[in-house]
């Protein structure tokens, strides 16, 4: 479900070491199901299902069906991807809910990195379907900030204790937020159902307060003057309509109103 990355653009620089302590502290501190992937190969460790080494050798078919198969099955995958800067590294960093970037010249570094991954995501089209094919939804990576995404440091500074409670507590706040966007998924499909002639009635009868539910429907009708698509205007304002006070939904439709009106 959760993947953390280690990287580091020295050579013997110990991500594979950290990583590995990463991973076997999680499976000592947490009840959570761990599993490690390196990109090299592993000379001391014992691999198996839960932990699999050399995962260059494999052509990104099988990485994108081990992966997706992985993150189904466990709540966290260590991916140590060591020091190696090849095209195979990159098209993989992108899938990552976590970037640990190793190196004491760390910040240029991580932020460079960030844009260069970043730039994958939007233009190069095997990362994109790959990032599709293990998500489902690549828009909900592509929205996230960098500043939660990639972090740089000399892992000499830092116990292996905190990095592994940092992960836990990102695990724990991703699975919360992935519960979160279920239930908005749930909640907007629900809506996109209702008549669109009944819509106020239905948004009322889901719950939504009186005047929010007839706002909502009148700014829908608003986009629509707009020449909006009535499903594309629903998806639009959607968040509006979970997350806004009626003061604020009232504010946006008032500017709106106003900028066809002139």
């Amino acid at each position: 479900m959760y993947l953390v990355g280690f990287y580091s653009p020295k050579a013997k620089s110990g991500v594979t070491e950290l990583s590995l302590s990463i991973y076997n502290w999680l499976k000592t501190n947490t009840n959570l199901s761990v599993a490690f992937i390196s990109y090299g190969s592993l000379e001391k460790e014992d691999c198996s299902n839960e932990l699999i080494h050399e995962f260059a050798k494999l052509t990104l078919t099988e990485q994108k069906r081990k992966v997706k198969a992985m993150k189904k099955k466990h709540d966290i995958i260590i991916y140590d991807a060591s020091s190696k800067l090849s095209e195979g590294v990159l098209k993989l960093l992108p899938i990552v809910d976590r970037l640990f970037v190793v190196g004491e010249e760390h910040k240029d570094f991580a932020v460079k990195l960030h844009q260069i991954i970043q730039f994958d995501k939007i233009f190069d089209k095997s990362v994109k379907n790959f990032i599709t094919h293990l998500s489902g939804n690549k828009t909900f990576i592509l929205q996230e900030k960098k500043e939660d995404r990639v972090i740089g440091f000399n892992h000499s500074k830092k116990e292996t204790n905190e990095i592994g409670q940092m992960i836990y507590t990102d695990y724990v706040t991703h699975y919360l937020h992935e519960k979160f966007i279920e239930k908005n998924e749930k909640i907007l499909r629900k809506i996109r159902k209702l008549p669109k002639e009944d819509l106020f009635n239905g948004l009322y009868d889901m719950g939504i307060d009186f005047e929010i539910a007839l706002l909502f429907q009148r700014y829908v009708i608003l986009r629509e003057l707009l020449g909006q698509d009535y499903y594309e205007a629903l998806e639009d304002l959607f968040p509006l309509l979970i997350h806004s006070p009626f003061e604020e939904i009232l504010e946006k439709f008032q500017k709106e109103l106003y900028i066809i009106s002139k």
